[in-house]
């Protein structure tokens, strides 16, 4: 959780306790809304300056907007209504096998294979289910991936869960090779759950101890996503 400026009269979804709001986006589940997260980016990772993001990321002075509120506003649309990712062979019997090896491990207790969206005004989205593999929650992932980052209310071990849809299609816009986690720094599958710890021990542990062919089964079904 964290604090949040005034983005939005509706903040659609949001849930709100002492004035502070439960984020979803962001490494550190830093923002409530795509809103709050393209407005974060603009100014903190290009260095402009919006209406809703007025102070100078470099000086911390106040700049007039370099950016419209319609542009802004326009690629938070383009955003919201992106096609997710498709699950590649869905229906072969390696990758349904391999999706029952995930859920037994216990990697789907935090990487929750079905949601389903609440309100929206766009009405393509609302009310569906979705596959993201995710529960959009954050999770101590234990000393080896404590790099001391905060960010709200968030500890320096604490990362959202991120989305495994789209997973196996990484490599085709990463150079041909995966760069996973917060940083990049696995460079495959296995290396990445090797890095589990905290609360996802036991899910890494239960992966180590898996028979070679249920393992296989498990990294086929991963890259179908």
């Amino acid at each position: 959780m964290g604090v949040v400026k005034d983005y939005s009269t509706e903040r659609l979804g949001a849930m709100e306790q002492n004035g502070l709001y439960v984020g979803r986006f962001g490494r550190k589940s830093g923002a409530y809304d795509l809103l709050q997260q393209t407005a974060q980016a603009y100014n903190q990772d290009i260095g402009v300056v919006s209406d809703f993001e007025p102070i100078d990321p470099y000086t911390h002075e106040p700049q007039d907007p370099e950016v419209a509120t319609t542009v802004v506003n326009d690629v938070v649309f383009y955003l919201r209504t992106l096609k997710a990712p498709i699950q590649r062979n869905s229906d072969d019997a390696e990758v349904t096998a391999g999706e029952q090896v995930f859920i037994a491990v216990g990697c789907a207790k935090c990487h929750r294979p079905e949601m389903t969206t609440g309100d929206s005004p766009i009405a393509a989205l609302a009310h569906k289910t979705f596959r993201p593999f995710t529960d959009l929650l954050l999770h101590d992932m234990g000393q080896g991936l404590d790099d001391g980052y905060t960010e709200g209310n968030a500890t320096s071990a604490e990362w959202r869960t991120p989305a495994l849809w789209g997973l196996g299609l990484f490599p085709d816009s990463q150079g041909g090779q995966y760069f996973l986690m917060h940083d990049g720094r696995a460079h495959s599958i296995e290396e990445a759950i090797d890095m589990h710890g905290g609360e996802a021990q036991g899910a890494r542990d239960a992966f180590h101890a898996l028979p070679s062919g249920e393992r296989d089964r498990l990294m086929t079904f991963l890259q179908s996503l």
